[in-house]
Protein backbone atom coordinates (compact mmCIF):
# COMPACT_ATOMS: atom_id res chain seq x y z
CA UNK A 1 0.00 0.00 0.00
CA UNK A 2 1.00 3.31 -0.97
CA UNK A 3 0.81 5.09 2.95
CA UNK A 4 2.94 2.07 4.36
CA UNK A 5 6.00 3.38 3.92
CA UNK A 6 6.38 7.39 5.21
CA UNK A 7 7.13 10.11 2.86
CA UNK A 8 7.37 8.46 -0.32
CA UNK A 9 9.56 10.21 -3.06
CA UNK A 10 7.57 11.42 -6.05
CA UNK A 11 9.26 8.82 -8.09
CA UNK A 12 7.89 6.16 -6.28
CA UNK A 13 4.69 7.58 -5.66
CA UNK A 14 4.78 7.33 -9.85
CA UNK A 15 5.50 3.41 -10.05
CA UNK A 16 2.33 2.97 -7.61
CA UNK A 17 0.22 5.12 -9.03
CA UNK A 18 0.76 3.56 -12.00
CA UNK A 19 0.27 0.02 -10.79
CA UNK A 20 -3.21 0.77 -9.28
CA UNK A 21 -4.59 2.58 -12.57
CA UNK A 22 -3.37 -0.29 -14.94
CA UNK A 23 -6.70 -1.98 -14.16
CA UNK A 24 -9.29 0.57 -14.00
CA UNK A 25 -7.88 1.94 -17.01
CA UNK A 26 -9.16 -0.94 -19.46
CA UNK A 27 -13.07 -0.35 -18.36
CA UNK A 28 -13.03 3.30 -19.73
CA UNK A 29 -13.54 4.77 -22.99
CA UNK A 30 -10.95 6.83 -24.74
CA UNK A 31 -10.74 10.38 -23.81
CA UNK A 32 -11.07 11.81 -27.19
CA UNK A 33 -10.18 15.32 -27.95
CA UNK A 34 -8.25 17.06 -24.79
CA UNK A 35 -10.76 18.97 -22.32
CA UNK A 36 -9.46 23.22 -21.52
CA UNK A 37 -9.46 24.85 -18.81
CA UNK A 38 -13.01 25.88 -17.58
CA UNK A 39 -13.93 29.63 -17.60
CA UNK A 40 -15.79 31.06 -14.77
CA UNK A 41 -18.43 33.51 -14.70
CA UNK A 42 -19.61 35.42 -11.38
CA UNK A 43 -22.94 33.30 -10.09
CA UNK A 44 -21.25 30.09 -11.13
CA UNK A 45 -23.13 27.93 -8.44
CA UNK A 46 -22.68 24.39 -7.67
CA UNK A 47 -23.96 22.33 -4.75
CA UNK A 48 -22.65 19.35 -3.17
CA UNK A 49 -23.60 16.66 -1.00
CA UNK A 50 -20.54 14.89 0.94
CA UNK A 51 -20.99 11.67 2.82
CA UNK A 52 -18.47 10.86 5.24
CA UNK A 53 -17.40 6.95 5.23
CA UNK A 54 -15.73 7.49 8.53
CA UNK A 55 -18.16 9.01 10.59
CA UNK A 56 -21.13 6.71 10.20
CA UNK A 57 -22.91 8.65 6.81
CA UNK A 58 -22.72 11.73 8.36
CA UNK A 59 -23.69 14.19 5.57
CA UNK A 60 -22.13 18.12 5.05
CA UNK A 61 -23.43 20.28 2.31
CA UNK A 62 -21.05 22.01 0.41
CA UNK A 63 -22.40 25.24 -1.89
CA UNK A 64 -19.74 26.60 -4.20
CA UNK A 65 -20.28 30.09 -5.79
CA UNK A 66 -17.74 31.89 -7.90
CA UNK A 67 -17.68 36.11 -6.65
CA UNK A 68 -15.27 37.57 -8.10
CA UNK A 69 -13.05 37.18 -11.57
CA UNK A 70 -9.50 39.67 -11.56
CA UNK A 71 -7.14 39.29 -14.03
CA UNK A 72 -8.47 35.70 -15.06
CA UNK A 73 -8.26 34.39 -11.66
CA UNK A 74 -11.56 33.24 -10.27
CA UNK A 75 -12.64 34.27 -6.33
CA UNK A 76 -14.67 31.18 -5.34
CA UNK A 77 -17.25 31.32 -2.01
CA UNK A 78 -17.65 27.67 -0.19
CA UNK A 79 -20.20 27.16 2.58
CA UNK A 80 -20.00 23.91 4.48
CA UNK A 81 -23.45 22.98 6.78
CA UNK A 82 -23.17 20.46 8.49
CA UNK A 83 -24.37 19.14 12.38
CA UNK A 84 -21.93 21.02 14.06
CA UNK A 85 -23.11 24.53 12.01
CA UNK A 86 -22.12 26.18 9.24
CA UNK A 87 -18.27 27.39 7.96
CA UNK A 88 -17.38 29.40 4.97
CA UNK A 89 -13.55 29.69 2.93
CA UNK A 90 -12.56 30.86 0.15
CA UNK A 91 -10.92 29.74 -2.96
CA UNK A 92 -8.71 31.62 -5.92
CA UNK A 93 -8.68 28.85 -9.06
CA UNK A 94 -6.06 30.81 -11.66
CA UNK A 95 -7.30 30.39 -15.58
CA UNK A 96 -5.47 27.34 -15.72
CA UNK A 97 -7.65 26.03 -13.60
CA UNK A 98 -4.85 25.71 -10.96
CA UNK A 99 -4.93 26.09 -6.66
CA UNK A 100 -3.96 29.61 -6.54
CA UNK A 101 -5.50 29.84 -2.72
CA UNK A 102 -7.05 27.54 -0.79
CA UNK A 103 -7.27 24.54 2.46
CA UNK A 104 -6.21 21.15 1.17
CA UNK A 105 -6.77 19.61 4.84
CA UNK A 106 -8.49 20.89 8.11
CA UNK A 107 -6.39 24.24 7.38
CA UNK A 108 -6.41 27.73 7.23
CA UNK A 109 -6.17 28.96 3.72
CA UNK A 110 -2.62 29.50 1.86
CA UNK A 111 -1.72 30.67 -1.10
CA UNK A 112 0.40 28.81 -3.50
CA UNK A 113 3.07 29.41 -5.54
CA UNK A 114 3.06 28.13 -8.53
CA UNK A 115 -0.61 26.98 -8.17
CA UNK A 116 -1.36 23.28 -7.42
CA UNK A 117 -2.62 21.50 -10.20
CA UNK A 118 -4.79 19.19 -9.10
CA UNK A 119 -6.43 18.76 -12.32
CA UNK A 120 -3.70 19.40 -15.52
CA UNK A 121 -5.65 21.44 -18.01
CA UNK A 122 -5.74 20.95 -20.52
CA UNK A 123 -7.08 17.34 -19.66
CA UNK A 124 -5.43 15.01 -22.12
CA UNK A 125 -5.50 11.35 -23.02
CA UNK A 126 -4.12 9.46 -20.45
CA UNK A 127 -1.15 11.55 -19.91
CA UNK A 128 0.19 11.55 -16.44
CA UNK A 129 1.18 14.72 -14.42
CA UNK A 130 3.73 15.40 -11.20
CA UNK A 131 4.15 18.25 -9.43
CA UNK A 132 6.30 19.36 -6.32
CA UNK A 133 5.47 22.65 -5.12
CA UNK A 134 7.78 23.49 -2.72
CA UNK A 135 6.19 25.11 0.74
CA UNK A 136 7.36 27.18 3.98
CA UNK A 137 5.81 25.86 7.12
CA UNK A 138 4.32 28.14 9.91
CA UNK A 139 4.75 25.25 12.59
CA UNK A 140 8.02 24.42 12.22
CA UNK A 141 9.59 27.26 10.37
CA UNK A 142 10.93 24.58 8.03
CA UNK A 143 10.89 24.06 4.01
CA UNK A 144 8.32 21.29 2.89
CA UNK A 145 6.60 20.42 -0.08
CA UNK A 146 3.51 19.27 -1.44
CA UNK A 147 3.50 16.36 -3.95
CA UNK A 148 1.00 15.90 -6.56
CA UNK A 149 0.58 12.62 -9.37
CA UNK A 150 -2.26 12.16 -11.37
CA UNK A 151 -3.19 9.84 -14.22
CA UNK A 152 -6.35 10.22 -16.81
CA UNK A 153 -7.80 7.09 -16.95
CA UNK A 154 -10.27 8.19 -20.34
CA UNK A 155 -14.41 8.98 -20.52
CA UNK A 156 -16.14 7.11 -17.62
CA UNK A 157 -20.17 7.38 -17.35
CA UNK A 158 -21.27 8.52 -13.93
CA UNK A 159 -24.77 9.63 -12.53
CA UNK A 160 -25.36 11.31 -9.52
CA UNK A 161 -28.25 13.39 -7.35
CA UNK A 162 -27.64 16.36 -10.28
CA UNK A 163 -27.88 13.77 -12.91
CA UNK A 164 -25.85 11.79 -15.64
CA UNK A 165 -22.82 13.08 -17.18
CA UNK A 166 -19.80 11.57 -19.72
CA UNK A 167 -17.69 12.37 -17.06
CA UNK A 168 -13.72 12.21 -17.23
CA UNK A 169 -12.42 9.74 -15.02
CA UNK A 170 -9.06 10.56 -13.18
CA UNK A 171 -6.75 8.97 -10.25
CA UNK A 172 -4.84 11.33 -8.41
CA UNK A 173 -2.35 10.94 -4.98
CA UNK A 174 -1.69 14.13 -3.06
CA UNK A 175 0.92 14.04 -0.80
CA UNK A 176 0.76 16.70 1.92
CA UNK A 177 3.32 18.47 4.12
CA UNK A 178 1.89 17.53 7.27
CA UNK A 179 4.39 15.28 8.71
CA UNK A 180 5.77 15.45 12.41
CA UNK A 181 8.83 13.21 13.89
CA UNK A 182 6.43 10.58 15.13
CA UNK A 183 4.75 10.68 11.83
CA UNK A 184 4.43 10.57 8.41
CA UNK A 185 3.21 12.96 5.96
CA UNK A 186 -0.95 12.62 5.28
CA UNK A 187 -1.21 10.67 1.81
CA UNK A 188 -4.06 11.28 -0.11
CA UNK A 189 -6.05 8.98 -3.11
CA UNK A 190 -8.40 10.29 -4.75
CA UNK A 191 -11.25 9.53 -7.35
CA UNK A 192 -12.14 12.07 -9.74
CA UNK A 193 -15.22 12.77 -11.80
CA UNK A 194 -14.68 15.56 -13.90
CA UNK A 195 -17.41 17.56 -16.36
CA UNK A 196 -16.83 19.98 -18.65
CA UNK A 197 -20.36 20.85 -18.92
CA UNK A 198 -20.95 21.57 -15.50
CA UNK A 199 -17.14 23.34 -15.37
CA UNK A 200 -16.36 20.65 -12.28
CA UNK A 201 -16.01 17.92 -10.56
CA UNK A 202 -19.24 15.67 -10.33
CA UNK A 203 -18.24 13.02 -7.72
CA UNK A 204 -14.95 12.40 -5.77
CA UNK A 205 -13.78 9.87 -3.60
CA UNK A 206 -10.91 10.55 -1.24
CA UNK A 207 -9.32 8.46 1.16
CA UNK A 208 -6.48 9.71 3.18
CA UNK A 209 -4.19 8.16 5.75
CA UNK A 210 -0.76 8.55 7.84
CA UNK A 211 2.06 5.98 9.60
CA UNK A 212 2.91 6.78 12.94
CA UNK A 213 6.56 5.77 13.38
CA UNK A 214 7.59 3.55 15.83
CA UNK A 215 10.91 1.33 16.19
CA UNK A 216 10.06 -1.98 13.62
CA UNK A 217 7.90 -2.92 11.33
CA UNK A 218 4.80 -2.71 13.06
CA UNK A 219 4.36 1.29 12.49
CA UNK A 220 0.38 2.00 12.39
CA UNK A 221 -1.58 3.26 9.48
CA UNK A 222 -4.08 5.84 11.00
CA UNK A 223 -6.99 6.50 8.41
CA UNK A 224 -8.09 10.63 8.74
CA UNK A 225 -10.56 10.85 5.85
CA UNK A 226 -13.05 8.48 3.35
CA UNK A 227 -15.40 10.94 1.76
CA UNK A 228 -17.46 10.93 -0.97
CA UNK A 229 -18.53 14.07 -2.74
CA UNK A 230 -21.84 14.49 -5.21
CA UNK A 231 -23.02 16.90 -7.28
CA UNK A 232 -26.56 18.28 -6.22
CA UNK A 233 -27.33 20.59 -8.83
CA UNK A 234 -25.48 23.47 -10.92
CA UNK A 235 -26.68 26.77 -12.14
CA UNK A 236 -24.58 28.70 -14.69
CA UNK A 237 -23.73 32.48 -13.69
CA UNK A 238 -24.82 35.31 -16.37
Amino acid sequence: MLTMLPSLPLSRLCAALTALVLCACASHEPLGENVGPPRFVVGDHWEYRITDGLRRGATTRLDVQVVAINAGVATMHLVYVDSYGRTEKTEEIDADGGLRAGALLNEQARRFSPSLKLIDFPIGQRNPWRQVVDTFRQDTQLKDDILIYGEVQGRAPVTVPAGSYDAVAIYRIVQLDDDEFWRSKTTRRDSVRYAPEIKGVVRQVRDAEYVELHSGPDSSAIRTEYTTTELVSFTPGR
